[in-house]
């Protein structure tokens, strides 16, 4: 049912002359060195649309040490000159077969940087789909120069999208009516980051927040606001917060188990080899579990690892990092680890069993002594880049591989009115030694980033284990020199 206002917006566009879009430029397809491929027909901008499609198949063993993004994305760009001041709208009908994640994206750009983006993965198609309308809707700041179009492809599968078609609303209006419960998410938003943000002082208020309520006009329900949301958090510029829509909440809270586990196996010259994934989900059981299989794991292991150990954190990007240091809590024992260093106070120190109680057998205490070399690259984000910060100052240890993604701050979960939620910049991150991040975690030993030195997925062959592996053997040996201490 629609309240009067709706009508009366209604009526009052169908009155208003709407500009007509310009042309895009020409689309933009995954280079050939990737393993997607992709065509396009016809412009967005066009009167019957365009037709795309973008597919990968499965990565076979000879991908896995190519520097393979881990999305496909097909693109093109409208001028904003146009534009600003009003709601533009990418829409199309999406047809998907075995889709890691795919859905339409638009993305805002002032001549700095980006101003907003919707890339649609909160809600992307999965699995085999048939022919399904998505679309994606975002305002036209005065500052903007450019917008960003297109269709992206998370993983795997193929994805085709036809009548795909950017429309141009109307502009948008300061004093436009917004919904009860669109306008308490609204405000308890804004509330929640002037008082919590790590960035806020940086914020000009008095800039901002108006942008942030004109986004907002002529909101209908909460989801509305969301596109101010977005806006607002990313004025911030701490790259890190972000909004997460209640579906998404709702499976965070509650997952757990479908994450992949900590992998653990032995490989040359008597090392061992642990990749820790990311971690998504904050069910506490999933967690336990997940520490527990690690330890399982490391127990049936350690006998073949004497020389030490490889913790590749290189394509962790992130997540929940309690279970992952409960899982590594062998090698990191109950020493204070680091600190969140906030705009008004520093944290207690963390250590590996916070959150994630699991005590490790007592078979495995020997691991606080192990040898350990870190593996560290641009994939290595947030969370993933606590954990390697978690090594820093460890005896024995040495990190090596390319400086980590740069988001090594802490985000606080903050609840929105209609079940979405806000994570929050609050923090940024400091090791045992007191040193503090915030930006990237370089490794002790950097190694050239080359094609075959890039994405570690399954291979252990690649420059940065092989200067991983060179260095614990040459401690294990010259652990191995030293005589023992006599008895007494």
């Amino acid at each position: 049912m629609f309240c009067r206002w709706s009508v009366a917006a209604l009526l009052a566009l169908a009155a208003v002359q709407l500009p007509s879009a310009p042309t895009q430029s020409a689309w933009i397809l995954p280079e050939a060195t990737t393993t997607y491929t992709a065509t396009a027909t016809g412009r967005a901008t066009d009167p019957d649309g365009a037709t795309l499609t973008l597919s990968k198949a499965v990565a076979s063993a000879s991908d896995a040490s190519a520097a393979e993004p881990r999305f496909g994305v097909v693109s093109a760009t409208v001028p904003a000159e146009s534009l600003r001041g009003r709601r533009v709208t990418l829409r199309g009908e999406l047809q998907t077969r075995n889709a890691g994640g795919a859905s339409l994206w638009m993305r805002v750009d002032k001549a700095a940087g980006m101003l907003m983006l919707d890339n649609g993965q909160d809600r992307a198609l999965k699995g085999d789909t048939e022919w399904t309308p998505f679309a994606v809707t975002l305002p036209v700041l005065s500052s903007a120069s450019s917008v960003a179009i297109g269709v992206i492809l998370q993983g795997a599968g193929s994805l085709t999208a036809r009548s795909v078609r950017f429309e141009v609303g109307a502009r948008l209006q300061a004093d436009g009516p917004i919904a009860p419960d669109a306008k308490a998410v609204l405000d308890a938003a804004i509330d929640i980051v002037r008082k919590h943000a790590w960035m806020s002082g940086n914020v000009d208020w008095t800039i901002v927040e108006p942008e942030v309520r004109l986004v907002a006009a002529g909101a209908g329900k909460s989801a509305d606001v969301y596109p101010a949301i977005k806006y607002l958090l990313a004025a911030l510029g701490d790259r890190h917060s972000f909004l997460m829509p209640p579906a998404a909440t709702t499976a965070f809270r509650t997952g757990g188990a479908a994450n992949p586990p900590i992998e653990v196996s032995s490989i040359a010259d008597r090392i061992g080899y642990v990749k820790v994934p990311a971690y998504s989900g904050a069910e506490a059981d999933a967690a336990r579990n997940f520490a527990t299989k690690a330890h399982e794991q490391l127990t049936a292991t350690a006998a073949q690892a004497e020389c030490g150990w490889i913790v590749d954190l290189r394509d962790n990007g992130g997540g929940n990092m309690w279970p992952m240091l409960a899982g590594l809590k062998p090698f990191l024992g109950d020493q204070p680890l680091g600190t969140f260093v906030g705009r008004d106070s520093t944290s207690p120190p963390w250590k590996a069993g916070d959150s994630v109680a699991v005590t490790p057998p007592v078979s495995l205490r020997g691991l606080e002594q192990a040898w350990v070399a870190v593996l560290t690259g641009p994939r290595t984000a947030s969370s993933g880049e606590a954990v390697a910060i978690s090594f820093k100052g460890r005896p024995r240890t040495r990190s090596f591989g390319q400086p980590t993604a740069g988001l090594s701050s802490a985000n606080e979960t903050f609840p929105l009115p209609d079940g979405a939620m806000i994570l929050l910049t609050v923090s940024i991150e400091a090791d045992r030694t007191g040193k503090q991040y915030g930006e990237k975690v370089d490794p002790d030993e950097v190694i050239p980033a080359t094609p075959g030195n890039v994405a570690p997925l399954s291979r252990t062959d690649d420059a940065t284990i092989a200067a991983a592996k060179s260095w614990l053997m040459r401690s294990c040996r010259i652990a191995a020199a030293v005589p023992a201490s006599p008895q007494v």
